[in-house]
Protein backbone atom coordinates (compact mmCIF):
# COMPACT_ATOMS: atom_id res chain seq x y z
CA UNK A 1 0.00 0.00 0.00
CA UNK A 2 1.33 3.51 -1.04
CA UNK A 3 1.00 6.19 1.64
CA UNK A 4 0.06 9.34 0.09
CA UNK A 5 0.24 12.59 2.19
CA UNK A 6 -1.56 16.10 1.14
CA UNK A 7 -0.92 19.46 2.91
CA UNK A 8 -2.09 22.70 3.27
CA UNK A 9 -0.60 26.05 4.53
CA UNK A 10 -0.92 26.67 8.40
CA UNK A 11 -1.65 30.69 7.89
CA UNK A 12 -0.75 31.28 11.61
CA UNK A 13 2.51 29.43 11.15
CA UNK A 14 3.50 30.28 7.71
CA UNK A 15 4.40 25.88 7.43
CA UNK A 16 2.88 23.48 5.64
CA UNK A 17 1.26 20.63 7.78
CA UNK A 18 -0.90 17.70 6.96
CA UNK A 19 -4.40 17.79 5.80
CA UNK A 20 -7.26 16.54 7.10
CA UNK A 21 -8.29 12.96 6.43
CA UNK A 22 -11.26 13.27 4.09
CA UNK A 23 -13.21 10.68 2.45
CA UNK A 24 -14.32 12.06 -1.13
CA UNK A 25 -15.84 8.87 -2.10
CA UNK A 26 -19.43 10.22 -1.61
CA UNK A 27 -19.48 13.04 -3.86
CA UNK A 28 -18.50 11.14 -7.22
CA UNK A 29 -20.61 13.25 -8.88
CA UNK A 30 -19.21 16.20 -8.27
CA UNK A 31 -15.59 15.33 -8.52
CA UNK A 32 -14.45 13.21 -5.64
CA UNK A 33 -12.34 11.17 -8.18
CA UNK A 34 -8.72 10.24 -7.94
CA UNK A 35 -6.74 10.31 -11.23
CA UNK A 36 -3.17 10.63 -12.28
CA UNK A 37 -1.47 13.05 -14.61
CA UNK A 38 -1.49 10.77 -17.28
CA UNK A 39 -5.23 9.59 -17.42
CA UNK A 40 -6.28 13.43 -17.59
CA UNK A 41 -3.81 13.94 -20.42
CA UNK A 42 -5.49 10.95 -22.00
CA UNK A 43 -8.89 12.30 -21.61
CA UNK A 44 -7.55 15.65 -22.79
CA UNK A 45 -6.07 14.12 -25.59
CA UNK A 46 -9.42 12.49 -26.41
CA UNK A 47 -11.49 15.76 -26.05
CA UNK A 48 -8.98 17.76 -28.46
CA UNK A 49 -9.50 14.57 -31.17
CA UNK A 50 -13.43 14.93 -31.14
CA UNK A 51 -12.86 18.65 -31.16
CA UNK A 52 -10.53 18.20 -34.40
CA UNK A 53 -12.20 15.34 -35.92
CA UNK A 54 -12.86 15.60 -39.69
CA UNK A 55 -15.34 12.64 -41.65
CA UNK A 56 -13.47 13.41 -44.60
CA UNK A 57 -9.47 12.54 -42.56
CA UNK A 58 -10.00 8.57 -42.77
CA UNK A 59 -9.03 8.90 -39.06
CA UNK A 60 -11.36 6.93 -36.58
CA UNK A 61 -14.44 9.14 -34.71
CA UNK A 62 -13.48 10.67 -31.63
CA UNK A 63 -16.16 9.80 -28.69
CA UNK A 64 -18.00 13.09 -28.78
CA UNK A 65 -18.81 14.82 -31.89
CA UNK A 66 -16.31 18.29 -33.21
CA UNK A 67 -19.80 20.10 -32.82
CA UNK A 68 -20.30 18.88 -28.74
CA UNK A 69 -17.00 19.90 -27.97
CA UNK A 70 -16.98 23.16 -29.48
CA UNK A 71 -20.69 23.82 -27.85
CA UNK A 72 -18.18 22.72 -24.63
CA UNK A 73 -15.57 24.85 -25.55
CA UNK A 74 -17.58 28.18 -26.74
CA UNK A 75 -17.58 30.98 -24.02
CA UNK A 76 -20.84 32.07 -22.47
CA UNK A 77 -21.30 35.75 -22.61
CA UNK A 78 -20.99 37.76 -19.56
CA UNK A 79 -18.89 35.28 -17.79
CA UNK A 80 -15.40 35.36 -16.18
CA UNK A 81 -13.08 32.99 -14.65
CA UNK A 82 -11.54 33.62 -11.56
CA UNK A 83 -8.55 31.99 -12.00
CA UNK A 84 -7.67 33.53 -15.76
CA UNK A 85 -8.41 37.33 -16.32
CA UNK A 86 -8.58 36.51 -20.07
CA UNK A 87 -11.40 33.66 -19.84
CA UNK A 88 -15.11 33.34 -19.97
CA UNK A 89 -16.76 30.08 -18.69
CA UNK A 90 -18.02 27.43 -21.08
CA UNK A 91 -19.48 24.17 -20.21
CA UNK A 92 -17.69 23.64 -17.37
CA UNK A 93 -14.37 25.10 -18.83
CA UNK A 94 -12.28 27.78 -18.46
CA UNK A 95 -12.36 29.08 -22.08
CA UNK A 96 -9.68 32.05 -23.29
CA UNK A 97 -10.78 32.73 -26.89
CA UNK A 98 -8.37 33.47 -29.39
CA UNK A 99 -7.56 37.19 -30.55
CA UNK A 100 -5.11 40.34 -30.67
CA UNK A 101 -4.56 42.16 -27.30
CA UNK A 102 -2.48 45.16 -29.16
CA UNK A 103 -1.15 46.20 -31.75
CA UNK A 104 2.15 44.34 -32.96
CA UNK A 105 1.57 41.54 -30.02
CA UNK A 106 1.42 38.10 -30.50
CA UNK A 107 -1.77 36.77 -31.80
CA UNK A 108 -3.80 35.29 -28.29
CA UNK A 109 -4.68 31.37 -29.33
CA UNK A 110 -7.45 29.91 -27.85
CA UNK A 111 -7.30 27.45 -24.98
CA UNK A 112 -9.62 25.76 -22.32
CA UNK A 113 -8.87 24.61 -19.24
CA UNK A 114 -10.34 22.80 -15.95
CA UNK A 115 -9.10 23.36 -12.30
CA UNK A 116 -9.62 21.31 -9.10
CA UNK A 117 -9.02 21.32 -5.88
CA UNK A 118 -9.86 19.14 -2.70
CA UNK A 119 -8.54 18.83 0.41
CA UNK A 120 -4.97 18.76 0.30
CA UNK A 121 -5.01 18.51 -3.59
CA UNK A 122 -4.95 21.14 -6.53
CA UNK A 123 -5.03 20.34 -10.32
CA UNK A 124 -5.57 21.33 -13.63
CA UNK A 125 -6.15 19.90 -16.97
CA UNK A 126 -5.12 23.13 -19.89
CA UNK A 127 -5.88 21.70 -23.58
CA UNK A 128 -4.17 24.11 -26.12
CA UNK A 129 -5.56 23.56 -29.28
CA UNK A 130 -3.28 24.12 -32.89
CA UNK A 131 -5.16 25.61 -36.05
CA UNK A 132 -2.90 24.27 -38.48
CA UNK A 133 0.19 21.35 -38.86
CA UNK A 134 3.74 21.48 -37.33
CA UNK A 135 5.74 20.10 -40.19
CA UNK A 136 5.07 18.65 -43.48
CA UNK A 137 3.85 15.42 -44.32
CA UNK A 138 1.68 15.19 -41.17
CA UNK A 139 -2.17 15.57 -43.01
CA UNK A 140 -3.71 13.13 -40.92
CA UNK A 141 -1.61 13.52 -37.49
CA UNK A 142 -4.63 14.53 -34.85
CA UNK A 143 -4.80 15.72 -32.24
CA UNK A 144 -2.68 18.52 -33.22
CA UNK A 145 -1.94 20.70 -30.13
CA UNK A 146 -0.64 20.67 -26.55
CA UNK A 147 -2.78 19.03 -22.97
CA UNK A 148 -1.07 19.80 -20.22
CA UNK A 149 -2.00 18.18 -16.41
CA UNK A 150 -0.47 19.02 -13.39
CA UNK A 151 -1.45 17.90 -9.96
CA UNK A 152 0.56 18.42 -6.66
CA UNK A 153 -0.38 17.52 -3.13
CA UNK A 154 -1.19 20.73 -1.29
CA UNK A 155 -4.20 22.96 -1.41
CA UNK A 156 -4.93 25.89 -2.80
CA UNK A 157 -2.28 26.11 -5.03
CA UNK A 158 -2.47 28.39 -8.84
CA UNK A 159 -1.76 26.20 -11.13
CA UNK A 160 -3.11 27.85 -14.32
CA UNK A 161 -0.55 30.00 -15.69
CA UNK A 162 2.14 27.32 -14.79
CA UNK A 163 0.01 25.19 -17.16
CA UNK A 164 -0.08 27.95 -19.99
CA UNK A 165 3.67 28.34 -19.52
CA UNK A 166 4.47 24.78 -19.88
CA UNK A 167 1.71 24.28 -23.03
CA UNK A 168 3.35 27.78 -24.55
CA UNK A 169 6.85 25.66 -24.97
CA UNK A 170 5.88 22.57 -25.95
CA UNK A 171 3.94 24.04 -28.83
CA UNK A 172 5.12 23.87 -31.93
CA UNK A 173 4.65 27.59 -32.59
CA UNK A 174 8.15 28.85 -34.46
Amino acid sequence: MMLRRYYVMDKQKQRLVNAPYVDNSYKWAGGGFLSTVHDTCHFGNALLYSYQWVPQSGCPAGFLRPDTVQMMWSPVPGTRCTWDSDASYGMGWCVVPPGVRAGFSRDQRMYVSHTGGAVGVSSVLLILPRAEMCGEGTEKLIPRGVCVSIIVNKQSVGLSKTALTIARLFDCVQ
